[in-house]
Formats: C-alpha cells, sequence, structure tokens
C-alpha cells in the first residue's frame, strides 16, 4: 500500500502531464516526453524543400521524444526529514529539500572507514571508494 505522500506526488506529476513508465509497490518511474521547440520545426521547414520538410520534421519530432527525456522516480520512503517531512534515502545524511541533517539509529546505517560515507544496511563495499566494509551483524557491530 503506498503512503498519502507517495500518491500526491504521483497526482500532482500526472497533472503536470507525466507518464507513469514502470511501477512497483515501492517506486514509481514517470517519464516526460517532448517532440521538440516549434520554433526549430519552423526552421526546418523553411530551410528543406516542400516534399521533405514532412520528413525532417517527423524525424526531428522523434529524436527529440527518444532523447530528450525527463524521468523521475520516486520511491515509498519510510524515513522522512524532522524538518521539512520530506522522503529521504537509507544511506541520505542531509535532506534533499531543506539540507537538514538527518538522523541515523544506532541500529542504522553505517560509515565507511576509509572515507565516511554513510552506508546502507548490508552494503558490503563502499559506493564512494570501493573499499570492502564488512557487513553489520544484527547486534549493530561491523562484522569482518
Amino acid at each position: 500500500m503506498r503512503s498519502e505522500r507517495l500518491r500526491r506526488e504521483i497526482d500532482q506529476a500526472l497533472q503536470a502531464g507525466w507518464a507513469i513508465e514502470d511501477e512497483s509497490p515501492d517506486r514509481v518511474v514517470l517519464v516526460n516526453r517532448n517532440y521538440g521547440d516549434l520554433g526549430v520545426h519552423v526552421v526546418i521547414a523553411l530551410l528543406t524543400a516542400w516534399w521533405s520538410f514532412g520528413v525532417l520534421n517527423a524525424v526531428y519530432a522523434a529524436y527529440k521524444y527518444l532523447n530528450d527525456s525527463q524521468r523521475r522516480v520516486l520511491w515509498e520512503s519510510a524515513r522522512a526529514c524532522p524538518n521539512c517531512g520530506e522522503a529521504a534515502a537509507a544511506d541520505a545524511e542531509f535532506c534533499r529539500t531543506c539540507g537538514e541533517k538527518l538522523p541515523h539509529d544506532s541500529d542504522g546505517p553505517h560509515s565507511c572507514p576509509e572515507c565516511g560515507v554513510v552506508l546502507a544496511d548490508g552494503a558490503r563495499y563502499c559506493r564512494n571508494c570501493g573499499s570492502e566494509v564488512g557487513t553489520r551483524s544484527a547486534t549493530g557491530q561491523d562484522v569482518g
């Protein structure tokens, strides 16, 4: 079941013209496609012969549609910023909206001993420097 926050974000994005490209119970991938600028289509029409204008405009529109699409991924999150309420990733140190430092439970994510980046539970390697960090046991202690 999706949270009220995620349902609200999805509804707002759909109203703004985004379309759902892929979804699962905890994540939704949204896409916002376009066909290019009207001005560029007019320039193509003016600079090409009348018989090729339609073909080149269609090629340009297809190129923009496929290569200039915006995507957003919305996640279901059990963690939220205490300042603004924005959803936060499990390994986030700061809120992406307001910059507030996010609290971590003692049994939550741990840091890489080499570079200090906060790691997700169960991480064996640091996503920043690549060093092996081991995994965390049920007691919260790092295991080799």
